[in-house]
């Protein structure tokens, strides 16, 4: 597989998914994604031979409409919810597209997600331990991450 084929993937936007396989992973009836799609809420690819076929965007809209529906909004108001966090990831998505550096596991216990390319030219981790569940961040210069190193960011701090 080439290195970076789920990367264009996701950037792409061009993996498609019929209506059935949008049903199965979202629990959305065909007959509402299809009443959905004519009241302009989603839209399909528009297949010549009568298939729906869905880009990824509108799996994971479909997705938030149900989530939102279940939470008790109008079918409106949960469109339009949808909407705007779809926005917003879009956005968050760029950013991290432009800022991820990598991630790497250190010691099957710490996971670091380094993100750089800052107007401050410093490193920002993040960095979780999988034991106890808590997350710290450090700015720091680039330098090698150790397991001592990760060891001293969770120690607890004295007040």
């Amino acid at each position: 597989m080439k290195k970076n084929t789920v990367k264009q993937l996701l950037e792409s936007d061009d993996l498609l998914v019929g209506i059935s396989e949008l049903s199965k992973v979202t629990g959305v009836s065909p007959r509402q994604i299809r009443y959905w799609e004519q009241k302009g809420y989603i839209h399909s690819t528009g297949e010549k031979s009568g298939n729906r076929k869905f880009k990824l965007p509108m799996v994971v809209k479909v997705e938030m409409i149900k989530h939102f529906l279940d939470e008790g909004y109008t079918l409106t108001a949960a469109v339009e919810k949808a909407k705007e966090r779809q926005e917003n990831v879009h956005h968050a998505k760029l950013l991290l597209r432009d800022i991820f550096k990598g991630i790497q596991n250190i010691g099957n216990r710490y996971t670091v997600i380094r993100l750089d390319d800052f107007i401050n030219q410093e490193g920002f981790y993040l960095i979780r331990d999988n034991e106890t569940n808590q997350a710290t961040y450090q700015l720091i210069e680039e330098v090698e991450i150790t397991d001592d190193l990760l060891k001293k960011w969770f120690e607890p701090k004295e007040k």
